[in-house]
């Protein structure tokens, strides 16, 4: 009896070859297509183009500080004794001359009255010895009187010239501390301070008042002319000059005044590594008043400087970049810069005068060696023309 194959042996003998020449053709097809597709890349980005220009630049130097009086003064006694009057109260406006304050002057008058009762005595006991020996050498060219007794008259008379002296220059004195008695006012200016009132001994040795006290009565300033002391970062010292014009602000006052650097210390603050710079101000309503803040503004002489459009310029503090056109490419190139204002900066180094750079709402995407596409101009550049630039791009053929 003949053995059958099995039923599967028949049906698949011939299947397995040909799904595999199938799977093998596929294969090289697929092959053969993967070969032949085109390479792409990234189309070209559209940018715009800026310029950078040489201009004359006048960047402002900026400071604060305080308004100051031209002169301030403490005024004390001259003479010691009790505070017997003040004339004056704080915010008071005076001339020069005007009387401030008195000290007590019943000794000072009393004295005064002693000392011309004794001048007169000096001079009439200088007058009669004058006289004598006037006589005495008249009688001396005749003979009569001895060399001693001329000598002594003489002498009388020479000791009560100087008695007379001595008692005139007391007399001067005294009058000179009655006078003193009164203060007056130095100079035209406003009261601004008073610590001392009626009834307080003031003594001019040890500082006025004496144990720790106040040295003056009232204080006087002269503010039809004052000052605004700014300090200033001494970095900017070769861009200042006495002369160099100035804005002055002040708070509390709406008028911004014009002047100019009047004083430049020398001296810089080691500690704040700022320079004092004083600028006098016209203060004759006196509107201004000492102590207020002030900003100054202060311009130097222009100077030239390569400027750029602040869209330019990529990167982050010290490591800052542009991207310049080269053969239809963009090509990253390090600058070094400084921000002039919202819309500009100063090129200090990579960049010179008339170098084109790229700018436009796709700069952000730029790579070093990307293709790229020139506009005309992005001055008339809507919003909706942004959004199509930032729409991605097709891709095409190399």
């Amino acid at each position: 009896m003949q053995a059958r194959r099995p039923y599967f042996s028949c049906s698949y003998a011939g299947i397995w070859p040909r799904a595999g020449a199938l799977l093998a053709l596929a294969f090289v097809a697929a092959c053969g297509e993967a070969e032949e597709a085109p390479k792409t890349e990234r189309a070209a980005v559209p940018v715009f183009i800026t310029q950078i220009e040489e201009r004359e630049l006048v960047q402002p130097v900026t400071g604060t500080g305080t308004i100051a009086a031209q002169k301030t003064t403490d005024m004390g006694p001259q003479v010691d004794g009790i505070i017997d009057e003040v004339f004056v109260r704080v915010g008071d406006r005076v001339k020069e001359g005007d009387a401030l304050f008195k000290t007590r002057a019943i000794d000072f008058e009393l004295q005064v009255k002693e000392l011309e009762s004794r001048v007169k005595l000096a001079r009439a006991e200088m007058r009669n010895a004058e006289r004598e020996f006037k006589r005495i050498k008249e009688l001396r060219t005749k003979g009569v009187v001895s060399v001693g007794q001329l000598d002594k008259v003489q002498a009388a008379y020479d000791v009560a010239s100087a008695q007379f002296g001595v008692a005139d220059a007391q007399l001067a004195q005294a009058r000179q501390r009655l006078k003193d008695a009164t203060v007056r006012a130095p100079f035209d200016g406003v009261i601004t301070q008073q610590d001392i009132y009626e009834g307080k001994f003031m003594a001019t040795r040890g500082g006025g008042g004496g144990m720790g006290g106040p040295s003056g009565v009232v204080q006087i300033q002269k503010i039809d002319i004052v000052g605004a002391i700014v300090n200033v970062p001494a970095v900017h010292l070769s861009k200042l000059a006495l002369g160099t014009p100035a804005k002055v602000y002040i708070d509390g006052v709406d008028e911004v005044y014009d002047s100019e650097i009047h004083i430049l210390n020398d001296k810089v603050d080691h500690t704040t590594r700022s320079i004092e710079v004083r600028v006098g101000l016209k203060n004759e309503d006196y509107k201004i008043k000492t102590g207020l803040f002030t900003r100054a503004e202060f311009y130097p002489p222009p100077r030239k400087a390569l400027v750029m459009d602040r869209s330019a310029l990529l990167g982050i503090e010290g490591s800052r970049y542009v991207f310049v056109p080269d053969q239809g490419r963009a090509r990253r190139q390090p600058v070094e810069a400084v921000q002039l204002d919202a819309a500009s900066v100063e090129i200090l180094r990579g960049l010179e005068a008339g170098d084109k750079v790229l700018t436009g709402p796709m700069l952000g995407t730029l790579i070093d060696g990307l293709a790229i596409r020139i506009e005309e101009s992005n001055s008339g550049a809507t919003a909706s023309d942004a959004a199509a630039m930032l729409t991605p791009g097709q891709t095409g053929t190399r």
